[in-house]
């Protein structure tokens, strides 16, 4: 007679070894890509990304061509992967920011100086972010790289434009009398020019403009970007008497919400 309790746990004896070894593998894999994509990020800060080759990673990570591989299909795909961690960080921020129990338009200009500090201090890794975004990088990536990408941006965005929505409630004048259909879209203006001006800046920053404009001044380079953000936000309806110490109060908070990101963070500069 068959001892049929006994053949089922057998089975599932089996099923639970395979499953661990599995489980096991998988995340062996899951270490690995992630190691290969921190020493990627670290060579293209170093190096950029048109002096990083795929040879470089698997030097750097004492891994094979066919293992660097086996996780990415191309140099494009490898940076995609590499943005996607940066902007888990940008995620941190602006989460980090929206905890803060300060006014809707502070949580705008904290976001606006996090994107100023950091391009000021890290234009290696914002590179790599812009990069991701042209086609002709984003079209060589995976499909399912290119897609995560692309859906945390409109996470970060969806979120920045309730921000931005409180803001025109609370803070901007002359908007009173708009519906909600008008109010998004002035909304969605807002939000658009705000990030085209804080790309703007930040391409002045990388590209060295700013540092020739105000000449070896941190004070001057932070002065360069507050006013023109203060013109444009003024420009919208935002009445303030003393502008200088909001900017510099978010200023402070956006320090201390960059220091709880991975990449971004002051001890990553001192450990260097």
């Amino acid at each position: 007679m068959v001892d049929v309790s006994s053949s089922v746990r057998l089975i599932f004896e089996h099923y639970s070894f395979f499953s661990g070894v599995a489980m096991q593998r998988r995340e062996k894999r899951e270490l690995r890509e992630k190691e290969i994509i921190e020493k990627t990020i670290e060579l293209l800060s170093q190096r950029g990304f048109l002096d990083v080759r795929m040879s470089d990673v698997a030097s750097e990570t004492s891994y094979s061509m066919g293992t660097i591989y086996s996780h990415v299909e191309s140099k494009e795909d490898l940076l995609v992967a590499c943005a996607y961690q940066l902007v888990l960080d940008h995620k941190v921020l602006v989460q980090a920011i929206d905890a803060q129990a300060i006014p809707a338009i502070e949580k705008i200009i904290s976001m606006a100086q996090c994107s100023w500090q950091l391009s000021m201090q890290h234009p290696d890794l914002i590179e790599i972010d812009n990069l991701s975004l042209m086609p002709s990088v984003w079209r060589r990536a995976t499909q399912h790289r290119a897609d995560a990408l692309n859906q945390l941006h409109v996470e970060i965005a969806n979120r920045f434009l309730g921000i931005v929505l409180a803001a025109i409630e609370e803070s901007l004048v002359g908007y009173e009398k708009l519906d909600q259909a008008e109010t998004e879209q002035l909304a969605h203006h807002l939000t658009h020019g705000m990030w085209g001006l804080c790309v703007g800046l930040s391409s002045t920053a990388q590209s060295g403009y700013a540092s020739t404009l105000c000449p070896k001044n941190n004070d001057e380079n932070d002065a360069h970007f507050s006013t023109n953000y203060c013109n444009f936000l003024k420009g919208y309806g935002w009445q303030e008497n003393d502008p200088e110490s909001v900017f510099e109060r978010c200023k402070l908070i956006a320090k201390r919400c960059i220091n709880q990101t991975v990449w971004f963070a002051d001890k990553r500069q001192e450990s260097q």
